[in-house]
């Protein structure tokens, strides 16, 4: 697992549970965005099964992603089936257990997550369900004391260009990584492999929005929307409050507020550019205008 650049105690754990079949369990994946939960899983389930375990109908191994297939439907269709599949006359030899991944498990639905519970009590021996999330707190109660819950870490800057060079089996990565944009995307190594170029918006943008008349900033914000992601637009804007000081308790109840995915789908594109550039001005312009506060007389 040395190629995966993961922590020590997660590589242990991991081969410990590959050559102890004693010592497997179902497993909860949880970190932020590209701190290596898919990867780690993948592996998992090709160290057991081989390349390909899930690509064709005798797969040993069921990917799914819970924001697409997030209901009971997807449990009753899907995954049951693919249990109650057997074909030990094809493949004698083939005692490993069957493994589903569900990404992005907390967007599963309530009833679908219970309707799971007969498949935690089976024996780890015939099926290993691993759940990947960013957030345990929308795991049903429940099902989550059924699994091992393994914690990821957004890499700390200094490791983070280590870990890049391990995946992309380079020595020095054609990447120009820098604190900012580690900051600002919490060590998500996947969004830096998908977006080398990144560092650059980043860069332009910080610039733009400290120098730009309050007047300009919805335009600014309506052009980047176009590129961005609202998510990752609200992120940026935490990133400057934070990182010039300005970020208060009251900011950021609103920023999470204001960021609810329910409500970002309600609003229109000009709306959401208005939300974002209003938020700057009230939480990092004016704040920085009066920052520091003057002292007491």
């Amino acid at each position: 697992m040395e190629h995966l650049g993961l922590p020590k105690r997660i590589q242990v754990l991991l081969d410990t549970m590959l050559e102890c079949p004693k010592a497997r369990s179902h497993l909860l994946l949880i970190g932020p965005p590209g701190s290596g939960k898919t990867t780690s899983a993948k592996f998992f389930v090709e160290a057991l099964h081989g390349k390909g375990a899930s690509s064709t109908f005798f797969g040993r191994a069921l990917f799914l992603n819970s924001s697409d297939e997030r209901g009971l439907d997807a449990v009753r269709s899907r995954v049951y089936p693919f249990i109650r599949s057997s074909f030990s006359a094809l493949f004698p030899d083939n005692s490993a257990p069957k493994i589903i991944v569900f990404d992005e498990a907390e967007t599963l639905t309530d009833q679908a997550q219970i309707a799971l519970r007969p498949l935690l009590d089976e024996p780890t021996s015939k099926v290993i369900i691993i759940f990947l999330c960013n957030s345990i707190s929308r795991i049903h109660s429940s099902i989550v004391h059924k699994f091992l819950v393994i914690p990821f870490e957004a890499p700390k800057p200094e490791d983070f260009n280590h870990r890049m060079s391990l995946i992309l089996k380079s020595p020095k990565t054609s990447l120009k990584i820098t604190g900012l944009d580690v900051e600002f995307r919490r060590g998500d190594i996947r969004f830096f492999i998908l977006n080398p170029g990144r560092y650059q918006d980043c860069a332009k943008l910080w610039t733009q929005l400290f120098t730009a008349n309050n007047s300009q900033l919805h335009g600014i914000f309506e052009s980047v929307l176009q590129k961005w992601t609202y998510p990752d637009l609200s992120m940026f804007c935490l990133f400057c409050a934070n990182s010039t000081g300005s970020l208060t308790n009251e900011g950021l109840v609103e920023m999470l507020q204001n960021s609810d995915t329910d409500f970002i789908k309600m609003i229109s594109f000009k709306q959401r550019s208005a939300i974002l550039s209003n938020w700057f001005i009230k939480f990092v312009k004016q704040k920085l205008e009066t920052w520091p506060p003057l002292p007491p007389t």
